[in-house]
């Protein structure tokens, strides 16, 4: 695990938001992917994230013209990502659970409190997003905190 980077798990919703974008030089989940690329920042995720990324961004695409920047998509954050295997955390926290309103979407915090990510990215309004403080736009867990930013906060405040 490199020092100095940034430290992020990306949500699903920003490769959907790369898929659907019909101008990639304005779009905030590129910019985001570039910054994988570039190396400026580290994506953590694991094998249950991977599988729903995969899922999600292959079923959009399916019989599209899309198909083939899916697949791109996809092979990217693969090789751009470092793997952690986290605990179960948040997962089979009752009161998480309440909070966050869609038990899937917990996998994103298990893997952020494993891989100790500084942020995490996604436009899930409905479950991820709205766990943050508004204020400060932190979501706060034993004693440490992440931020939770959309692509276009993240792309504005951070990179």
């Amino acid at each position: 695990m490199t020092s100095g980077k940034i430290r992020v798990v990306l949500d699903t919703s920003i490769l959907v938001s790369a898929l659907k974008s019909k101008n990639p030089e304005r779009s905030p989940a590129w910019r985001i992917l570039k910054a994988l690329v570039s190396g400026e920042m580290e994506n953590y995720l694991s094998d249950e994230i991977w599988e729903e990324m995969s899922r999600v961004l292959m079923e959009l695409a399916e019989g599209t013209k899309r198909e083939i920047l899916a697949l791109q998509i996809l092979t990217l954050v693969k090789r751009k990502s470092i793997v952690v295997q986290p605990e179960p955390k948040f997962s089979g926290d009752a009161k998480f659970i309440k909070k966050l309103k869609d038990p899937s979407d917990a996998k994103f915090f298990d893997v952020t409190y494993t891989a100790k990510a500084d942020y995490i990215i996604s436009e899930n309004t409905r479950h991820i997003v709205q766990m943050r403080d508004e204020d400060t736009k932190t979501y706060r867990f034993d004693g440490r905190k992440v931020k939770i930013l959309k692509a276009k906060e993240f792309v504005k405040e951070i990179l």
